[in-house]
C-alpha cells in the first residue's frame, strides 16, 4: 500500500469512512477511540495488511483474535478478524477523520481539537457501554471533551494508554486485557 499524505482530503476521508462503518457493530458495547487513519496506509479497517498494522495486530491480540506468538506478515486478510472483532460489540473509531501522523506538532494538535466535536457526536450516536482512549496526545482533550459531555463513567483507562508500536507492545497488550478483565466483571 503507498503511503496516504498527512491533511483532508474528502475522497479520502470518505474511503476511511466506507471502511469503518461496514465494521460498526448494530449495538456498540466497547469504543476505542485512536488519533487518526495512519499515513502509512495500514488503517486499522482497510483489508489487508501491510506489514505496519500496530493498532489492528497488538489489538486483536489483546482481545484474543490474533494468537500473541504468530506473526502478522503483510497481505493478511482482516476481514475474518474484523467481523469477529464487530461480533463482540467493539468498535474503532479516529479523532481525526485524515491522516495526522506526518503534520508539524501545531497542527497536529489543532486537528486534534477540531475533531473532537465528531468524536463527541459519534459517542452520542453510538451510545457505548464502556470507551477506551487510545494515544496520550489525544487522552486529555478526548477525556476532557467526554467528560463535560456527561460521558465521564463510560472511560475505562484513567491514564493514556501507548501506542502499541517502538517497544510498547506488551504494554498496550497488558492495559486492554487488564481493562477487559474489570469491564466484563
Amino acid at each position: 500500500m503507498q503511503a496516504i499524505s498527512s491533511g483532508p482530503n474528502s475522497a479520502l476521508v470518505e474511503r476511511f469512512r466506507a471502511a469503518r462503518d461496514q465494521y460498526r457493530p448494530r449495538r456498540v458495547k466497547l469504543l476505542w477511540i485512536a488519533e487518526s487513519p495512519p499515513t502509512s496506509g495500514s488503517y486499522f479497517y482497510f483489508q489487508k495488511t501491510t506489514g505496519g498494522d500496530h493498532l489492528f495486530r497488538e489489538t486483536m491480540r489483546a482481545v484474543g483474535l490474533w494468537p500473541a506468538g504468530e506473526i502478522m506478515k503483510k497481505g493478511v486478510d482482516k476481514q475474518p478478524l474484523l467481523e469477529r472483532f464487530q461480533s463482540k460489540g467493539f468498535f474503532l473509531i479516529d479523532t481525526c477523520s485524515y491522516p495526522v501522523d506526518k503534520l508539524p506538532d501545531g497542527q497536529r494538535r489543532r486537528a486534534i481539537i477540531d475533531g473532537i466535536s465528531s468524536v463527541l457526536q459519534m459517542v452520542s450516536e453510538l451510545n457505548p457501554n464502556g470507551i477506551i482512549i487510545v494515544k496520550s496526545n489525544i487522552y486529555d482533550p478526548v477525556k476532557d471533551a467526554l467528560e463535560s459531555s456527561g460521558f465521564a463513567g463510560k472511560i475505562l483507562n484513567q491514564r493514556p494508554l501507548p501506542f502499541p508500536s517502538h517497544g510498547r507492545q506488551q504494554s498496550y497488550r497488558k492495559r486492554i486485557s487488564d481493562i477487559l478483565r474489570k469491564f466484563r466483571a
